[in-house]
């Protein structure tokens, strides 16, 4: 029954791929990222302590804790988005250069009436993010629109049946209570990804329009009657991709268990690069919609305050020069420079180098500065977000004690306590 139900697990959480090593939670403790958890529509997300947990029988695959996550420590999958991008732009190309996203509540209600080359369908619409739409505005898009459908169990729906009883009544309103929490937390992203989206449009000097809407555009509807045989055929093709996913996981954990092969552990914590800081990484999406506002008109010279971007400002008065920020940030928008261990001898500047465009807004460095010294705004100029290079650089004071003194811990207790000499036996 375990491995029965191991199998489950891993078939049910197809649809999402999991990173653990780029979220900051797992990084670092002190990090208060927990956007995934707090945007997850079925409680399907956990973070507790260092741990980051996904419970894949909850999961809906509605992929909107993957447009949240700042870090793409979480990706949906099925489509993942390389996938939604071409049928996207398949789509666009259909109609002309109007792109035409829908959920599958959209999709349920206006089954048989539209057009399926020219309408992209996604489980939600939490599933869309800025990339996304700035790519598609670059490559020759008119208008982007969002179409959310009914929310399945509303209170009207669940009330209209005759010869209820006040307990039966009681029980509906719940339920749609329910169904409206579902519904509500994509619906939140999609319209922050909408906002957002078209902030950047406008900033970097495009006139496409993104509109979140509740009504199916005209020009998407079938001119003909829908073809049954066409769409069984569709649906048995996807049944018969579906089978062979399930069969090939299948096959494999069946064969790890009859030869007694245990699944390789990924590392639980990245390792320390060679500069003293983890890993880093710059998630696809990001690359994406950086490339895309590259290839629109220059920016206005404008602050503007999104979710995606951050600039760093530190108090030099607080900062001890740990460059601690720039050991756990995660896409290396802030880097080391200059050695800080030989400045004080060398006399040679160190500190940090800040790059707008690579901050996804995590607030990691804000979170874990031990003194804080360091505030992460969101307000940035839109120039700095595709400027080349890195876009601002922090100098540093030489720090009062050297970093690898083997006196070290002594002379950090003398600063602590006040008192001029503190002897070790």
């Amino acid at each position: 029954m375990d491995n029965i139900l191991g199998l489950f697990e891993k078939l049910e959480s197809q649809s999402l791929a999991v990173q653990p090593n780029r979220c900051v939670v797992v990084r670092n403790r002190n990090a208060s990222c927990r956007r995934c958890a707090e945007a997850c529509p079925t409680g399907a997300i956990l973070v507790e302590g260092n741990d980051l947990a996904v419970a894949p029988e909850r999961c809906v695959g509605c992929g909107t804790c993957a447009t949240v996550c700042p870090t793409a420590a979480l990706e949906s999958k099925k489509p993942d988005d390389k996938e939604l991008l071409r049928a996207a732009v398949a789509a666009m190309q259909a109609n002309d250069g109007a792109a035409v996203i829908m959920d599958a509540a959209m999709q349920a209600a206006a089954e048989g009436k539209y057009d399926p080359a020219k309408v992209v369908v996604v489980k939600s619409l939490g599933r869309v993010d800025e990339s996304l739409v700035a790519v598609l505005a670059a490559g020759g898009a008119t208008s982007i629109a969002l179409v959310a459908g009914p929310v399945e169990g509303s209170v009207a729906d669940a009330g209209s049946s005759e010869g209820t009883t006040a307990e039966g009544n009681a029980e509906a309103t719940e339920a749609a209570g329910i169904a409206e929490t579902v519904g509500a937390a994509p619906d939140r992203a999609a319209q922050l990804v909408r906002d957002t989206a078209a902030l950047l449009l406008e900033t970097w000097g495009s006139d496409v329009s993104v509109k979140l809407t509740t009504k199916l555009p005209r020009f998407v509807r079938r001119t003909e009657p829908a073809d049954f045989d066409t769409g069984r055929r569709g649906f048995f093709s996807s049944m018969r991709d579906e089978a062979r996913a399930a069969a090939a996981i299948t096959a494999e954990h069946v064969v790890r268990e009859k030869l007694g092969v245990e699944e390789e552990e990924e590392p639980r914590f990245a390792k320390v690069t060679e500069d003293g800081t983890l890993p880093h990484f710059l998630p696809e999406r990001r690359g994406r919609l950086l490339l895309a506002l590259s290839n629109l008109r220059e920016p206005e010279d404008i602050m503007i305050d999104t979710r995606l971007f951050g600039h760093v400002i530190i108090d030099g008065e607080k900062c001890t020069s740990c460059q601690m920020c720039a050991t756990f940030c995660p896409t290396e928008a802030i880097h080391k420079f200059g050695d800080a261990a030989t400045a004080a001898e060398t006399g040679k500047p160190f500190g940090i180098d800040h790059y707008t465009g690579r901050c996804v807004q995590c607030h990691c460095c804000e979170d874990i500065c031990p003194t804080g010294a360091l505030t992460l705004s969101t307000d940035v100029f839109a120039t700095d977000v595709t400027k080349r290079g890195r876009s601002e650089r922090i100098p540093m004071k030489p720090r009062k004690r050297k970093v690898n003194d083997p006196k070290s811990i002594v002379n950090a207790m003398s600063d602590l306590l006040g008192v001029p000499n503190v002897y070790e036996r």
